[in-house]
């Protein structure tokens, strides 16, 4: 491949998508930190021979500063072709992972599963056939994943990915009312089809979770994020962060369960701490130590007549409260 072929292949990929851009001055500077030292004028050449050679090449000239993207619809460009193993692995990510990604992030993603469609189809080999052997089922009720703006989704993981704090306009859950905030953010976790930002807000303690499809307008800022010391989003994660957290302090949990129940305990435990263990009555004697969150509650209460919370006694009082309210209202 000569220079100009490399260098403009180079360029090709610093192109984003429809509706985002850019200007033929910062492809040019992309360009030169990789050694690829060129005029902004060289560049403007190079892209409207290009445009009319390559599908999807388009130049926005309806406003100020003019820029250059890609078609939404447009192929990807890959250099060597998608191999029958890469489609393959694109098309296990989309079953395995189209449910938890919410619909913005999945059209970021469809140039490349159609290609990897395509290939699949022309490749003369059972790997072809993968994609109809697996079927994902989620656990729980499904639910419809909520909508997110995808110039919002792009804004802010142009701002996760640069770490730039990020100015943005929220919906909040639950009063409805609209805030405007300078965001720090940390991570991204995706559940059950909602997006959440990991993150902290200017002038305020603590880390926070908002949810993607309820911010209104979000625009990156320039100056750099202010990371927590010591923060680790899988450790966040794991510790019941996403979870509703209730208190710092752990629950030394106690349950009675039936015995099918157990069956699933004794497979998926609550925590390393778990022990099983028969009780009098025949029913299976369960012990851990959890994080106190609003989820656990959610959970207890999905098992219904299966469980008995034996301790710690607060929560045994506020789960027989949800359930003796739950009595009322049926009758």
């Amino acid at each position: 491949m000569t220079d100009t072929l490399l260098r403009q292949w180079l360029m090709l990929r610093h192109i984003p998508r429809q509706p985002r851009k850019i200007t033929a001055q910062a492809l040019r500077d992309r360009l030169a930190d990789q050694g690829y030292s060129t005029t902004e004028r060289t560049i403007q050449r190079d892209l409207l021979r290009l445009s009319g050679e390559l599908f999807g090449l388009l130049l926005d000239d309806r406003s100020r500063p003019h820029g250059w993207s890609w078609d939404r619809d447009a192929g990807q460009l890959d250099i060597p072709g998608m191999e029958p193993q890469t489609a393959l692995a694109f098309k296990l990510a989309e079953h395995f992972s189209g449910e938890l990604m919410a619909p913005a992030t999945l059209n970021a993603l469809a140039p490349y599963l159609r290609q990897a469609a395509n290939v699949l189809a022309e490749t003369p080999s059972p790997v072809r056939t993968w994609p109809d052997k697996i079927q994902v089922v989620p656990r729980g009720q499904t639910l419809m994943a909520p909508v997110i703006d995808p110039m919002i989704l792009e804004t802010v993981y142009d701002a996760l990915f640069n770490d730039c704090q990020l100015e943005a306009r929220y919906r909040r859950r639950y009063d409805g009312a609209r805030r405007d905030y300078i965001l720090h953010p940390l991570g991204i976790v995706f559940r059950d089809g909602v997006v959440y930002l990991i993150c902290t807000r200017d002038g305020r303690d603590g880390i926070v979770q908002m949810a993607l499809h309820r911010m209104e307008s979000a625009a990156s800022g320039q100056a750099a994020v202010e990371r927590p010391e010591g923060f680790d989003l899988s450790q966040y994660v794991q510790s019941g962060g996403l979870d509703f957290r209730l208190s710092e302090a752990p629950l030394e949990l106690a349950l009675l369960l039936e015995p099918r129940t157990a069956v699933h305990l004794e497979e998926t435990p609550l925590s390393e701490s778990q022990s099983l263990s028969e009780a009098d009555d025949g029913r299976i004697h369960l012990t851990a130590t959890v994080a106190d969150t609003a989820q656990l509650r959610w959970w207890l209460l999905g098992l219904g007549d299966q469980v008995e919370v034996v301790g710690p006694d607060r929560l045994r009082g506020e789960i027989a409260e949800y359930l003796a309210q739950a009595l009322r209202q049926y009758r």
